[in-house]
C-alpha cells in the first residue's frame, strides 16, 4: 500500500471477545488440501427444532455439570443455566430440566436474544447463565474441524456453553478472578496475527500441538514426544519473538477454558463420566493432528492437550495456573530438556503453507481496503464503545499490518446498543482502538455514499454488512472526521 502509516492509537489489549473456535476455525479451514475435502463436507444436522436441541444439551447439563469440580477444582455448574433460542421459541435448561420461556419473560429479565450464531453471558432468575442463539440451520451446514477441536451440534451448544461460562465464573469471577491472568493481561502484545501470514511460525505451533497429541495417545512415549513439544516451543519463542510476545495470556485463558469444554463434552459421551482415563481415551481418539493452522486456533488447541497430558502424569498443576503468570504448556513442560533438531513431516509443512497461501488470498479483500480507508482523510470513521457491545463479537480472527498497528477483525458481527440507538454490523471489516483508555470498534464509511448518510447529529447506515441510526458526535484529528457513537 502506497499510504502511510496514521499516528492512530495503540492496539487495545482485549481477550475472550469471540465465541470460542468456530470463527477462527472457518479461516484455517479454507487453506485445506483436496485431500482433505471429504473431512469437511456439510453433514445433515438429526436436530428437527430448537426443542429437540434442549432437550439434547440438558441431558448433557444433567450428566456433567452437577460434576464439574471433577474437571476443575472447586467448580461447581449445578445451580447454572442455559438459555437456546431460534429466535422466535426460547426455552431455558439447567441440571434438573428444561421449560419454555416467553418473550415476556426475556423482557422482565432484560435479555435480547442475540444473532444467529451467537451467544451472551446473562443472569436469568438470579442464575448464571448463558443464553445461546443456533446457526438457522441448527448445525446442518456445520463443517467438521478436521483438528477434532470443534464439535458438532448438539455438542457444539453444550461445549459453547460449558465454555463461555468458565470466563466469566470461574477465570474472572467477581470474588476470586485468577491472578495469573490479571499479571499476564498487563504485559505488552496480544492475540492479533501480521498481516500477511507467514507459514513458519504457524508450523512451530502446530507441532507444538501434534507433539503433545502423540504424547497424550502414545503413553509409553510420552517423555520422547514432550521433549520434540519443548523442542518446536524454544524454536517459536526465540526465532519468531514477535509472533510468541503477549501469547501468554491468550494460552493461559483460551487453552484452560477449551480444555473444561472438551472435558465436558467427553464426560457426557462417555459410559463412565467420572472416571478421568475414559475421558482422555475419548478426546486421544476424537482429537487430530493439525495439519492447518491459525493463531487463533494454537492457544486453544495447545492448552487442552497440554492439560490432558499434565492430568495423565499426575501433576497438579491447576491450581498453580490460577495465581502463577504461566500457560499450561509451560507448567507441563517444567524441567523437560527439549529434543535435538527436529524436521515436521511434509504433509503438515505443505498443508500449513497452503492454508496460509488461501488465508492471504481471503484475507487481503477483506484488509487491505480497510487499511486504506481509515488512512484516507476523506473517510469518515465511526466510532462504537466496546461498552455497548451487546452479547457476542464474531468474526474471521484478529489481524494487524504494519500500515495500521491496531486490531483488525474481518467479517465482524456485533451489535451495538446504546441511549440513542442500534447498530448492526454483520460482515464489515472492524477495527478494535484504545483512545483515553476507552475501547472502540472502528467502521470507515463514506458519507457520500448511499448506504450511509449524516443528518445533523442522526447517522443512519443501510449496507448489507453495516446497518441501524444512531447519534453521533462528531471530532476530527489530524484533518479527518471521527463520528462518537453516543
Amino acid at each position: 500500500m502506497s499510504a502511510s502509516p496514521r499516528p492512530w492509537p495503540q492496539r487495545i489489549v482485549r481477550y475472550g471477545s469471540l465465541p470460542g473456535l468456530a470463527g477462527l476455525c472457518a479461516l484455517a479451514l479454507s487453506g485445506c488440501t483436496t485431500s482433505e475435502a471429504t473431512d469437511l463436507a456439510p453433514t445433515p444436522s438429526r436436530l428437527a427444532s430448537v426443542k429437540e436441541l434442549t432437550d439434547s444439551v440438558q441431558q448433557d447439563v444433567a450428566k456433567v455439570w452437577p460434576h464439574t469440580g471433577r474437571i476443575w477444582p472447586g467448580v461447581d455448574f449445578s445451580d447454572h443455566q442455559v438459555l437456546l433460542s431460534d429466535g422466535s421459541t426460547t426455552y431455558a435448561l439447567d441440571a434438573k430440566g428444561m421449560k419454555p420461556v416467553s418473550a415476556q419473560d426475556l423482557k422482565q429479565n432484560k435479555i435480547d436474544i442475540p444473532s444467529p450464531d451467537s451467544f451472551d453471558v446473562v443472569t436469568w432468575q438470579g442464575k448464571p447463565a448463558l443464553i445461546i442463539r443456533p446457526a438457522k440451520d441448527l448445525g446442518a451446514g456445520q463443517k467438521a474441524d478436521p483438528t477434532g477441536l470443534t464439535a458438532r451440534e448438539p455438542a457444539y451448544s453444550f461445549g459453547l456453553a460449558s465454555h463461555e461460562q468458565f470466563h466469566p465464573y470461574v477465570q474472572n469471577a467477581p470474588k476470586s478472578p485468577w491472578t495469573s491472568l490479571q499479571k499476564l493481561e498487563k504485559s505488552a502484545g496480544d492475540r492479533t496475527e501480521l498481516y500477511p501470514l507467514k507459514p513458519e511460525p504457524r508450523i512451530a505451533r502446530a507441532m507444538v500441538y501434534n507433539s503433545l497429541l502423540s504424547a497424550l495417545q502414545q503413553p509409553k512415549e510420552r517423555d520422547a514426544f514432550l521433549a520434540e513439544a519443548a523442542y518446536w516451543n524454544t524454536k517459536w519463542t526465540k526465532n519468531y519473538p514477535e509472533d510468541a510476545e503477549g501469547q501468554e495470556a491468550t494460552d493461559l485463558l483460551e487453552g484452560t477454558a477449551k480444555y473444561f469444554e472438551q472435558s465436558a463434552i467427553a464426560m457426557a459421551a462417555v459410559d463412565r463420566p467420572g472416571d478421568p482415563a475414559q475421558v482422555r481415551a475419548y478426546l486421544a481418539k476424537t482429537l487430530k493432528p493439525m495439519k492447518v493452522a491459525s493463531k487463533g486456533i494454537e492457544p486453544y488447541a495447545i492448552g487442552t492437550v497440554a492439560l490432558l497430558n499434565a492430568d495423565a502424569k499426575g501433576l497438579d498443576v491447576k491450581e498453580s495456573l490460577t495465581t502463577e503468570p504461566t500457560t499450561p504448556l509451560a507448567a507441563l513442560l517444567k524441567g523437560v530438556k527439549p529434543a535435538g533438531s527436529q524436521s515436521a513431516p511434509a504433509d503438515v509443512t505443505r498443508g500449513i503453507e497452503q492454508g496460509v497461501q488461501a488465508s492471504n488470498k481471503e484475507l487481503g479483500p477483506l484488509i487491505e481496503p480497510f487499511v486504506a480507508d481509515v488512512q484516507d482523510k476523506s473517510k469518515s470513521v465511526l466510532m462504537l464503545p466496546v461498552e455497548s457491545v451487546s452479547g457476542s463479537v464474531g468474526g474471521k480472527g484478529f489481524y494487524t499490518t504494519e500500515e495500521l498497528p491496531i486490531s483488525i477483525t474481518p467479517k465482524a458481527r456485533a451489535t451495538f446498543k446504546s441511549k440513542t440507538g442500534t447498530v448492526r454490523v454483520d460482515g464489515a471489516t472492524v477495527g478494535e482502538i484504545d483512545e483515553d483508555d476507552k475501547g472502540y470498534f472502528a467502521v470507515p464509511l463514506d458519507l457520500d455514499d448511499a448506504d450511509a448518510a449524516l443528518d445533523g447529529t442522526r447517522l443512519t447506515l443501510k449496507a448489507e454488512g453495516l446497518s441501524g441510526t444512531v447519534t453521533v458526535k462528531a471530532a476530527t484529528n489530524d484533518g479527518q472526521q471521527f463520528l462518537y457513537a453516543q
